[in-house]
């Protein structure tokens, strides 16, 4: 019950979860965030140390070279995919939690997220588990040209050939749609 609360209080939200920089869209506001998807870690104690997050997004890179020893800046993706799981599920926690305007109840959205057409059923069901932690209720992946072709107003269900070149920090990607699908990528 409080569950469907929370979704119902909830926005739907588009996520380009990229190796550069992650944006994120909310349907009627458009895209609300784009920050760099660097997380800031600060290390307390010996080779088993606590880590904790210190900063995301644009506060993390300005801290890129001015940093104490003990926190260290790091991108969670690698190539399209999650490199660091942990990091990148409260990357994305921190991300929903600034976006999301609910004083009231933490967020729980249903959320859309772009992959790479490359990307393996783990790596798949790795952006999906750490969205779900970020607070999700519902998570759906879409692929980055899809995902782009649509963004660009392109007709993705009509009977012809759309190439989509997908160009991003980490990965790019070409794709040809028709019929709502992926004809070729």
């Amino acid at each position: 019950m409080f569950n469907f609360l929370r979704s119902y209080f909830s926005n739907d939200l588009a996520i380009d979860l990229g190796t550069a920089n992650t944006l994120i869209y909310v349907r009627g506001q458009g895209i609300v965030l784009n920050e760099p998807s660097v997380v800031a870690i600060r290390t307390e104690g010996g080779p088993s140390a606590k880590k904790t997050i210190q900063a995301v997004g644009m506060s993390a890179k300005q801290m890129l070279g001015r940093t104490p020893g003990n926190i260290t800046a790091i991108r969670p993706m690698k190539d399209g995919v999650i490199a660091d799981f942990t990091v990148t599920e409260q990357m994305l926690k921190q991300f929903i939690k600034k976006v999301h305007d609910s004083r009231m109840f933490s967020p729980s959205p249903r959320i859309i997220i772009c992959v790479p057409c490359g990307s393996t059923q783990v790596e798949r069901r790795a952006i999906r588990e750490s969205a779900l932690g970020a607070g999700a209720s519902q998570v759906y992946l879409i692929e980055e040209p899809m995902a782009a072709a649509i963004g660009a107003g392109m007709p993705v269900s009509d009977a012809t050939g759309s190439m989509v070149v997908d160009i991003g920090g980490g990965t790019t990607e070409v794709g040809v749609i028709s019929l709502g699908g992926m004809v070729y990528a």
